[in-house]
């Protein structure tokens, strides 16, 4: 996708091709970190096994696609062409996306909702079904320690959530309808067409925080300032816009203000179960301010990486200095 961006001379897709490739790599670093700091590996068996077969269950499925997407050009051919299956996607601007298409782009940043589960009750729920099964099979226990099962869950839940978009997303790179996940193809503008898409960058953009912040209410409340924060900026600009201060974005004073209030809030909402008040003014400040100036400056490199990745560590580094 990188070398297919650059050759398309588009230097936004080419970074943000790159990029992610870049915070994975930073990802194995801070897995391997954590990990020496536990003693073991924060994805003790069965859940590497689990991990390795969601792999295999997504490639199958794909492989499946693919298969059918080729017999049906092999025996209609001419007909594929009518039918617009040969067609390029079709190309769009930031400025072009209807409100209720930036909605369904946005709709995106709702999957992270799937964070609270695993945090808060279904994590441990989870870990006590494997536990189950394994005491019912012999097989050697889990070694994870009570207060680390819902990062454990939440980090084997979002990078389940990376296997099931990025198959289907290298099939893209090749061609762009050999990809099983169409739907994505419709939300996708003109820098991200031939670049990793925004949903790729909005789950490895979670990686590092879930990795590195093990407490649940300073974990969500990280995530969530930024998912929730984007997605009122894009609709509210679009809706309520008048004041436009990035013209190739289509992005708007309000939609500025209301998404970095609305950043400060969601993180406090969370930070407040856990943390004395001043503790939670500072947090949701830094959340706030970070959001605030990464959306301001436009930078090339996607903000779905960006946000939450330089907020976490902001955030662990900020904690572990109060603490010491």
């Amino acid at each position: 996708m990188a070398k297919k961006s650059k050759k398309l001379n588009n230097p936004k897709g080419f970074l943000n091709s790159l990029f992610p490739g870049l915070i994975l790599f930073l990802s194995v670093i801070a897995y391997l970190f954590q990990s020496y700091q536990l003693g073991h590996l924060i994805l003790v068996f069965p859940l590497d096994l689990i991990l390795v077969g969601h792999f295999g269950v997504m490639l199958f499925f794909q492989q499946i696609y693919l298969y059918m997407v080729k017999k049906d050009e092999k025996s209609n051919g001419k007909q594929n062409k009518k039918s617009g299956m040969n067609k390029k996607p079709l190309i769009k601007s930031a400025k072009d996306f209807t409100m209720h298409q930036e909605g369904g782009r946005k709709a995106l940043h709702l999957l992270g909702f799937l964070l609270i589960p695993p945090y808060f009750g279904m994590g441990l729920f989870y870990y006590n079904i494997l536990r189950v099964i394994l005491n019912f099979i012999n097989a050697p226990p889990m070694n994870i320690n009570s207060y680390y099962i819902p990062q454990t869950i939440a980090l084997l839940g979002i990078l389940t959530a990376f296997i099931f978009v990025m198959v289907p997303e290298i099939y893209r790179m090749f061609e762009h309808k050999y990809c099983m996940l169409q739907r994505f193809m419709k939300i996708l503008r003109k820098d991200e067409m031939y670049s990793i898409g925004p949903h790729i960058n909005m789950i490895v953009g979670m990686i590092i925080p879930i990795i590195l912040i093990p407490e649940p209410f300073m974990a969500v409340g990280t995530l969530f300032s930024g998912i929730m924060a984007d997605g009122i900026a894009s609709v509210m600009g679009k809706k309520y816009g008048k004041h436009i201060f990035n013209k190739k974005n289509n992005k708007t004073i309000e939609g500025l203000l209301a998404a970095t209030a609305t950043s400060f809030l969601t993180s406090f909402i969370f930070y407040i179960f856990n943390y004395p008040l001043w503790q939670c003014i500072l947090f949701s400040s830094i959340c706030c301010i970070i959001f605030a100036i990464i959306d301001y400056l436009s930078l090339p490199l996607s903000d779905n990486i960006l946000i939450p990745v330089i907020t976490g560590f902001l955030i662990i580094l900020t904690y572990n200095i109060l603490i010491l």
